[in-house]
Parts: structure tokens; C-alpha cells; sequence
């Protein structure tokens, strides 16, 4: 997958395209510094999967236009300084950008933003952060060499949630996707989220959504060393919510 980076920073350029080529999916990444480097670019443009930018001026919508009038549909990633004002965010919405990430971020923050703007995560392998992926095909749930056997409909139920994330999975769609319609009582439905809880145990992913169903809370994965046991604790802490899901209403 090729991705056109514009980033002043080369050292969070740096940082985010080792990241990312840490995990599963290679990405051949062109970093640049200047904007004058995309107008050169030209049909080449056509090559790229993603774009992600930040942009001297983002309330400007002329880079956009000039990459969307040389036939490119992929999706733009716009980077913002952490000084953005609520103002420019509701001008951001109605530019539609595909997505928005305000400094500073972590790599596997945008990296969970760069695998849902390409449609990665409705592939058969969910990577959730370096180390810690769900292969669907095969229902493993996988962190580092520790591999968790799941069923099939628990398999589906996650795939279901990670496609989804951050939105929540009503008990409707859970009967329509999981079970096929068949008629079932809620109290199956619960019964199979305590078993998947149970064995992703201890990273906490699900969440109920009293009256409305389960999501995946956006989370990354720590690790920190028992002084007493010399023991591996792992937990989840909480990321940055989606942009296009929070900030930005938010600031509406």
C-alpha cells in the first residue's frame, strides 16, 4: 500500500512509518516536507492509497480540490497542531476530510485511524496495536506468542465489533450477523459476551452501552513489570477517541 506523508516533522515522519511497517501490513510511505512536493507530484497522485497532511492552512480547501480534480478518491488524514481552535474545527467537518488527528499523538493512535480510513480492519486480520492482533480466519486472538482459541460465533461477534468500532453493535445486528436470525433470547446474547470477556482476559476490549449493545473501547496496550514478582502485568488504557465520533461534535 502506498501512502503520500506531508509532515514538517521528519522526526515524527520517521517515527510513524517504522511504526507502521512494524506491523503486519507493509507500507511503502513517501514522506515529504513541503506542499510544493504534492503539486509536483501530478498523475502520480493516482498511486496513492492514502494521503496524509498537514497542511500550513487547513481550513483551505485548495490541496483537497487539487487532489480530488486529479482523479484521486483515496482517503486524506489531516494532521493538526494541537492549538486548533473549536472554530477551525467546525470548518474542518464541513470540508470533509475523511478523518482528523490533533498532536500529539502516538503512532498506534494514527495507525488505528490509517487501518480504518483503508478498509484494513474488515479484513480477515485486526490489528489492534504492535503484538496484539485478532486473525478471523483462523479465530485466534494472538498477543505475541500467546495464542486464544476462540469459537466461531465468539470469532464473529469480535469481527463484528472491530469492523464497527467505534460504533456500537446493537443486539439486532449481533442476531443478524452472529446467530443468522435464528430466534434467541438476550440472555444468549450475554451469555456468549461473557465468555469472549472471559477469554481476552486480561485485556478489557468489550463495552456495554446500557440499552443500546457493546463496543470496542479504543485502547492500547501497556505493559508494566510486577517489582514484587518480577512478573508481566498487562493492561488497556484508554485512546483518544475517533475524531470524526467525538472532538469534532464536540466542538459543534
Amino acid at each position: 500500500m502506498k501512502v503520500l506523508f506531508l509532515e514538517p516533522d521528519r522526526e515524527l515522519a520517521d517515527n510513524v512509518d517504522v511504526y507502521l511497517n512494524g506491523l503486519r501490513l507493509k507500507m511503502n510511505m513517501k514522506k515529504i516536507q513541503s506542499e510544493e512536493e504534492i503539486m509536483q507530484e501530478g498523475s502520480s497522485l493516482l498511486d496513492y492509497s492514502l494521503f496524509i497532511l498537514n497542511l500550513k492552512n487547513p481550513t483551505d480547501p485548495s490541496m483537497m480540490k487539487f487532489i480530488r480534480q486529479r482523479g484521486s478518491d483515496a482517503p486524506i488524514l489531516l494532521i493538526l497542531d494541537k492549538v486548533a481552535s473549536s472554530r477551525m474545527l467546525q470548518t474542518l467537518y464541513y470540508l470533509s476530510y475523511d478523518d482528523v488527528i490533533i498532536k500529539d499523538f502516538s503512532p498506534d493512535e494514527i495507525a488505528f485511524r490509517i487501518y480504518k480510513l483503508c478498509h484494513i480492519w474488515n479484513d480477515d486480520t485486526f490489528c489492534l496495536a504492535k503484538d496484539v492482533c485478532f486473525d478471523f480466519k483462523n479465530a485466534l486472538f494472538i498477543y505475541k506468542e500467546d495464542k486464544i482459541f476462540l469459537g466461531r460465533k465468539e470469532a464473529l461477534f469480535l469481527k463484528y465489533l472491530l469492523a464497527k468500532s467505534p460504533h456500537i453493535v446493537s443486539s439486532d445486528e449481533i442476531v443478524c450477523y452472529v446467530y443468522h436470525n435464528e430466534v434467541i433470547s438476550q440472555e444468549r446474547i450475554r451469555s456468549l459476551v461473557r465468555q469472549l470477556r472471559a477469554k481476552l482476559l486480561p485485556f478489557h476490549l468489550i463495552e456495554t452501552v446500557k440499552g443500546e449493545g457493546y463496543r470496542i473501547v479504543n485502547t492500547k496496550i501497556e505493559e508494566e513489570m510486577d517489582s514484587t514478582s518480577s512478573t508481566i502485568i498487562k493492561f488497556c488504557l484508554p485512546l483518544l477517541p475517533v475524531f470524526a465520533d467525538s472532538c469534532l461534535y464536540a466542538a459543534l
